[in-house]
């Protein structure tokens, strides 16, 4: 019994000596595993971080055969197949990270990428919201705006102004006093063909830094575009000014609105001048418009071709009476209208303009021009 005991002891000894030596090698080939997917897993990043898609799709792969299964290596290896253009691979690989965790806002907006690159409007619309509405680590307030400013770039680029114009404007309600993010929304806003808006955004960037010299530029031009040649000159001024300021070449874009606005203030027949300043520019625009009008009728005349509508400018100029401009205002606003529809309708029979009739056209074509 004392041998059969001394026996079992020394099994049992043996035993777990063996159990201890199994699960020290076990362990070890464990963490030299673990070691080795990190390694592969860190060179992957490096090349996805690097731009080299294919060589961290290698990297990867190696990594999740040490580490099967971890869910870090994996969302890699799926954003490395999208970016090395294996886009159905990738969209199928996060369509099964998805399915574990719907809510994800990373895995959403690949899925948003990658049904955009494919094609499929739907499905990418769809995920661009729920990535906007999904969980984010970090700061989740700037990365659900971020996706809702690509979103609408999406949009844009479907020519679906009007939707992205709506994702435009919340994003710029949920941060209202952000310059940066006002810069960022109105040239998209003028994409969208909201140069209202756009002007508005660019307003609020100055108000928050007086000296932005693109600021300056685009909302001089979109006030320009928009009719207020006033506030165009003042923009434009302003910008001119802060360039040569800087010793830097004034762009000849904005040197040539500055030059056009100036010349409109000047040609302007404003209801706010003094009545005789009024009816000097009136007498000079007329002459002006008379001389396109005589020009165009002559060339059509030319050609043996006849317009109604300048029968019909024929027909009110040869009634036009100059004596009664001086005391009747009524009389001088019904001259104004006369030039400027006769600019406005020989250039839709004879072609644009140029000099100072381009002008007067602008001018007719703005309804705020006689209010400035």
């Amino acid at each position: 019994m004392v041998h059969d005991a001394l026996t079992f002891l020394g099994l049992a000894l043996v035993t777990v000596v063996l159990f201890g030596v199994t699960l020290l090698l076990f362990r070890s080939f464990a963490a030299h595993r673990d070691e080795l997917a990190r390694r592969w897993a860190g060179r992957g990043q490096a090349a996805l971080t690097a731009g080299r898609p294919g060589d961290a799709i290698v990297a990867l792969r190696t990594a999740l055969s040490y580490a099967p299964d971890r869910r870090e290596y994996e969302l890699l290896l799926a954003q490395a197949l999208g970016d090395a253009g294996h886009t159905e691979e990738s969209y199928n690989y996060f369509m099964g990270l998805w399915e574990t965790r719907p809510g994800d806002g990373f895995i959403n907006l690949r899925l948003a990428r990658l049904a955009a690159a494919k094609g499929d409007a739907r499905d990418a619309e769809k995920y661009y919201r729920a990535s906007m509405y999904g969980t984010w680590e970090g700061d989740a307030t700037d990365r659900r705006r971020d996706v809702r400013l690509e979103l609408a770039r999406y949009l844009l680029g479907r020519h679906d102004n009007n939707g992205a114009r709506t994702e435009l404007m919340i994003a710029g309600g949920n941060t209202p006093g952000d310059p940066a993010l006002a810069m960022r929304l109105a040239p998209m806003l003028e994409e969208a063909g909201a140069p209202a808006d756009a002007l508005a955004y660019y307003r609020r960037a100055l108000a928050a830094e007086p000296r932005n010299e693109k600021a300056l530029e685009a909302a001089g031009r979109l006030e320009f575009a928009l009719g207020d040649f006033d506030e165009a000159r003042r923009l434009l001024e302003r910008s001119v000014r802060l360039h040569n300021t800087a010793g830097g070449e004034t762009p000849a874009v904005d040197a040539g609105l500055l030059e056009k606005s100036e010349r409109i203030l000047e040609l302007m027949p404003s209801r706010r001048l003094p009545s005789r300043v009024r009816v000097a520019r009136i007498v000079a625009a007329r002459a002006l418009a008379k001389k396109r009008f005589d020009a165009c009728s002559a060339e059509v005349t030319t050609l043996g071709e006849s317009s109604s509508a300048l029968q019909g400018l024929s027909s009110a100029w040869a009634d036009k009476d100059s004596g009664a401009l001086r005391m009747n205002e009524d009389v001088q606003d019904a001259t104004v209208k006369l030039i400027f529809d006769t600019e406005i309708q020989t250039s839709e029979v004879c072609g644009a303009p140029s000099g100072d009739d381009a002008l007067l056209l602008l001018m007719a074509r703005s309804p705020k021009a006689l209010d400035q």
